[in-house]
């Protein structure tokens, strides 16, 4: 609505797609900016596998699912706005797997946050005892309404469905964080991770607001098309969010491990990993379902249209 310029042709080539990485398009820095963030959680993700046993060391599996999601969701973001504009029915599954890693994100996000950083006050409770669950069934719904908003029309009922089915992940994931840094104990206080948890939700509402508000081209349409626009900073300002909270999660895992060993729950693999693994293939059921039943559909209906 306030990008003018700088759009690529709705029909592209494959190969005109890859090659528009290197033009001056209004997508070519929404892909930048994930795709570098993707190799460089590639590359502390390996570093770190250099030093931690990820094959059989249940204290490293909740982090295992959390890099791995890390790395997913900014390269399925990259491919999206890379390849999205090859037709109509590539915009919408190149959506799909994008707001599939989103939710995965929040899954990897929830699990980690219970392993290592939840506060000592909420763990044996019940809230603690079906956090994740919650966090499962918040992946599916993200996935569900986000999905289902791309046959809606533009309305601010869309625009509100949309940004709430990632909102309420993240809000969800993000209460017991809060808890703790409103009511941290002595030792909690003290860890390293405090200010950085903090200032991922600095970086977080920043995302959320350039999101909602298109700041700064809704102020001056057209001077920002290429270079500067919402989403681009938008991209910007969640990498910055993920790489306080990997360091956060990092440094919780460390300064906490002699608490956390004592009475570590995720033991076996069916409470991290192969949740990730469980909710990978629902998710990806919903896309296929998506894919094959609304999206040929709609793909008609719009032919038809125009």
């Amino acid at each position: 609505m306030f990008i003018l310029h700088g759009y690529r042709h709705p029909k592209s080539s494959f190969t005109q797609c890859v090659l528009s990485l290197f033009d001056a398009t209004n997508e070519t820095l929404n892909a930048w900016t994930h795709f570098l963030p993707a190799f460089y959680f590639i590359w502390v993700f390996f570093g770190l596998s250099q030093s931690l046993n990820f094959w059989s060391d249940s204290y490293t599996w909740p982090l295992l699912v959390y890099m791995l999601v890390c790395c997913v969701f900014p390269f399925m973001s990259a491919i999206a706005h890379t390849f999205n504009t090859m037709s109509e029915r590539a915009r919408h599954i190149c959506f799909f797997l994008d707001y599939t890693a989103l939710s995965l994100l929040s899954l990897g996000v929830a699990i980690a946050y219970r392993a290592y950083a939840f506060p000592q006050a909420l763990r044996n409770t019940i809230y603690g005892d079906l956090f994740v669950t919650g966090a499962v069934i918040n992946s599916l719904l993200c996935v569900l309404v986000s999905c289902e908003t791309r046959f809606m029309k533009p309305s601010g009922l869309r625009k509100v469905l949309r940004l709430g089915s990632f909102a309420l992940p993240y809000v969800y994931d993000s209460i017991p964080i809060v808890y703790r840094l409103l009511f941290c104990s002595k030792t909690e206080c003290a860890l390293t991770s405090h200010p950085l948890l903090a200032r991922q939700f600095i970086f977080a509402f920043f995302s959320a607001f350039l999101y909602a508000t298109h700041l700064p081209e809704r102020l001056r349409p057209g001077q920002f098309d290429i270079i500067g626009h919402s989403h681009q900073l938008f991209h910007i300002s969640s990498i910055l969010a993920t790489m306080d909270q990997i360091q956060a999660m990092l440094g919780d895992m460390r300064e906490r491990a002699e608490e956390l060993k004592a009475s570590w729950e995720f033991t076996s693999p069916n409470s991290s990993l192969n949740i990730l693994a469980a909710v990978l293939i629902l998710n990806t059921i919903i896309i296929f379902i998506f894919s094959i039943r609304r999206l040929p559909l709609a793909t008609k209906s719009e032919g038809r249209c125009c």
